[in-house]
């Protein structure tokens, strides 16, 4: 038998591609995908998501040069964000090079300052750029179910880190909504309500100053739940967990209230959002948020997921 050597091995593959070449085979560059090597699908809305996932990360580095304990606390916030994110993306089938690809602009425009920028001018940097992460939530109402819950209590954490740096609430759409789901909100938010009443009238000093604002707080938050025409049957009152006889005490069930309302809206966040309704995604970015930030006030720490943790 011949023994072949390798000028012939090669010669004869050179041969076989001019075959394939003969055959009608397009091998340029420009040639269309085959039938049998489909090309993949991009998510709904997969362009924002990666820049959302990336905009974490910035997140995080811009929340490491800021000032304020706030900020210190977002720093592991939005790398838990990330993180979450990004595992998620790659499951749903985004290449791993697509996610982790530089963008040719930064997705958080200020997330490198300077050397000498001080810690207090990062954190007002940093209070604008969460505040204008969480006015984008509408941009994000088309995303697949498996995503929805975690973009909207993401866009919920930006809204509370926006209102905490800044003292104002984000620019996000506030049109009424309404349904069931805003009804059983409404009553939610109306029994926490009625409990920080508690905790101001049996505190004094700053406590029941912070108190009373918390009560305010969450009495505009009740008005915009049922501006839609969504009331909850009024409610004599609620009974209390434990006795509520100290300072302490009182301050506990300022953090019990507001803990379960927030963990409350969990399990109705897709619900309220919506596979593409924008009012019903803003209105739950504005709602959580808000009740993320009160909790942050009474010494709760930030959620990444606020809601879904």
């Amino acid at each position: 038998m011949p023994i072949l050597t390798r000028r012939a091995l090669v010669v004869g593959a050179l041969g076989g591609l001019s075959v394939v070449a003969g055959c009608g085979v397009r091998l340029e560059e420009d040639a269309p995908p085959l039938p049998l090597l489909p090309s993949r699908e991009p998510l709904p809305e997969e362009g924002r998501l990666v820049a959302l996932t990336r905009g974490c990360a910035d997140l995080a580095d811009l929340a490491a040069t800021a000032s304020g304990s706030v900020a210190a606390d977002l720093v592991s916030v939005h790398r838990r964000q990330h993180s979450v994110l990004r595992t998620s993306l790659v499951r749903l089938g985004v290449p791993v090079d697509t996610v982790d690809a530089a963008p040719a602009e930064a997705s958080v425009t200020t997330a490198t300052p300077s050397a000498s920028s001080s810690g207090r001018s990062a954190r007002r940097r940093l209070g604008g750029e969460e505040s204008d992460s969480a006015a984008e939530v509408v941009r994000f109402a088309g995303v697949q179910v498996e995503l929805r819950d975690s973009v909207v209590a993401l866009h919920a954490q930006r809204y509370a880190a926006g209102l905490l740096l800044t003292r104002a609430a984000p620019a996000v759409p506030d049109d009424a909504v309404e349904g069931e789901v805003v009804v059983e909100l409404a009553a939610r938010t109306e029994a926490a309500h009625y409990l920080l009443q508690v905790v101001a009238a049996r505190t004094r000093g700053s406590v029941r100053d912070r108190a009373e604002r918390t009560v305010e707080t969450l009495r505009l938050l009740l008005a915009d739940q049922v501006a839609g025409g969504s009331t909850p049957q009024p409610a004599l009152g609620h009974p209390l967990p434990f006795g509520v006889r100290t300072t302490a005490q009182a301050r506990r069930l300022a953090r019990v209230a507001l803990g379960e309302l927030r963990s409350s809206y969990g399990p109705r966040l897709a619900e309220l959002a919506g596979p593409s309704d924008g009012p019903g995604w803003a209105a739950a970015a504005r709602w959580l948020g808000t009740v993320e930030a009160e909790c942050r006030r009474w010494g709760l720490p930030l959620e990444p997921f606020p809601s879904l943790s």
